[in-house]
């Protein structure tokens, strides 16, 4: 019933050879903007590669996908699949790199105005928060603005629980499980082959 939906989405965003396989499938989209640009870098392109909003989790509504893109960048490196009742939004100078693999189950919410990359399998469980900006600039007694964005990097091979908020300057390293309900919000340089959790997020065991 969404056909229309998704032949629009290919043939906006993506150069004919790859549009016309439509490589990209959207599920109950609710297209908001649709500006700034879309990269496949995988070849060969396949149709269905990467599904937006697919239902898969019945505790979640069958919301599908929000996409809101102001002028930003999206990159997919291969297969990506994202769950139902999730939502995209990118700036205008925002950054979102898929690695290959990539699955989230259901309840993403992903907001870029800076530079969030996934490495490739990366795995997210329900409700998780990606967020590379606050949106809201705070000043300091002496009058000075302090930074509201920073870039987000998430390490190969990660796992994140239900419910964690991860914010702008957070990095992960390759091999990483994040426990439920954590907050990620900088780089603690834990080593490879981690558990980390909590709020603020620390290392828990290797």
């Amino acid at each position: 019933p969404y056909i229309f939906h998704i032949i629009y989405f290919n043939f906006k965003y993506l150069p004919l050879k790859q549009a016309i396989k439509l490589p990209i499938f959207l599920y109950k989209p609710k297209l908001l903007k649709l500006k700034g640009e879309v990269i496949i870098k995988s070849l060969p392109i396949k149709t269905t590669m990467i599904r937006l909003g697919q239902f898969g989790v019945s505790l979640y509504p069958n919301t599908g996908v929000v996409w809101e893109n102001h002028g930003g960048k999206v990159i997919f490196k291969n297969k990506c699949s994202i769950g139902n009742s999730s939502a995209i939004s990118i700036g205008e100078s925002g950054l979102i790199v898929f690695g290959d693999y990539f699955k989230s189950t259901a309840g993403l919410k992903i907001t870029s105005y800076h530079k969030i990359e996934f490495g490739q399998n990366v795995r997210i469980g329900w409700d998780n928060i990606f967020m590379d900006t606050d949106f809201h600039q705070i000043k300091s007694l002496n009058g000075e603005l302090k930074k509201s964005f920073g870039e987000i990097i998430i390490g190969d091979n990660n796992w994140f629980g239900v419910g964690s908020i991860i914010q702008k300057n957070t990095k992960t390293p390759n091999h990483t499980i994040v426990s439920p309900k954590s907050l990620l919000n900088k780089n603690d340089e834990v080593p490879e082959f981690s558990i980390i959790g909590g709020i603020a997020a620390k290392l828990l065991k290797t």
